[in-house]
């Protein structure tokens, strides 16, 4: 295996390419800077080639511009643009190493905002077939009233976790966080093409065991991607 960094129409993504030849699936990482973790994330998972794109979390991994909290730089809505450079980088990575074709070869998992993000961007086009949103900001202004409409037509998979103690404290709108992720899991149930669509309740706040919820997704991820 071996970590490559590259960058492409301006940004920087560290890659993480297997021993073999391939060809092989592909997974987004969206949590900031993952570089260092992405060895970590791939030992003992099913060979694929993960991608961190350094990002910015108020910036790039926001859908629409939205109220900030205090203390924070501008939620300023550069997801579009973001998902737009990740469709175009992908491709430039496929032609150095072999990625299978198909878009439930294709996924994206983040955290925080990143899950945000990445449940987003699953909605928002045709890239993904797969994602993950691990304690996602589903608290985030204007989500539960642009999900219903923008269900994908596609079949995919999904995933949510988010922390037991997360939606009792900080701020009020973010403790709204547990019963949008719940309403998020029943709108995509309902759909009927993602699967049962898990909701996984973690022990502890927004910050507790962060490694260890990745690492539960990817187990996940290897078992719907056999």
């Amino acid at each position: 295996m071996s970590m490559e960094i590259c960058c492409i129409h301006g940004r920087e993504y560290a890659v993480w390419v297997p021993e073999n030849r391939g060809p092989f699936p592909i997974a987004v990482v969206c949590g900031g800077d993952m570089t260092e973790q992405l060895p970590a994330l791939a030992a003992g998972h099913r060979e694929r080639i993960l991608i961190s794109p350094k990002a910015s979390w108020e910036r790039d991994y926001t859908p629409w511009p939205a109220e900030t909290p205090a203390g924070r730089e501008p939620f300023s809505g550069g997801g579009p643009r973001f998902l737009e450079e990740l469709k175009e980088a992908i491709p430039v990575i496929g032609e150095k190493h072999p990625l299978l074709p198909g878009r439930e070869n294709r996924a994206v998992l983040g955290y925080s905002l990143g899950g945000l993000f990445a449940l987003w961007a699953f909605c928002a086009g045709d890239l993904f077939g797969t994602a993950a949103s691990l304690s996602g900001s589903l608290w985030y202004e204007g989500w539960m009233e642009y999900l219903p409409g923008h269900v994908p037509e596609k079949a995919g998979k999904v995933y949510l976790s988010l922390g037991k103690k997360e939606e009792k404290s900080g701020p009020a709108r973010m403790r709204r966080v547990g019963e949008n992720t719940r309403q998020t899991a029943e709108i995509l149930r309902l759909a009927g093409r993602f699967g049962e669509v898990p909701l996984r309740m973690e022990n502890g706040g927004h910050f507790t065991d962060i490694p260890g919820r990745w690492q539960t997704a990817f187990c996940w991820l290897d078992e719907i991607q056999k």
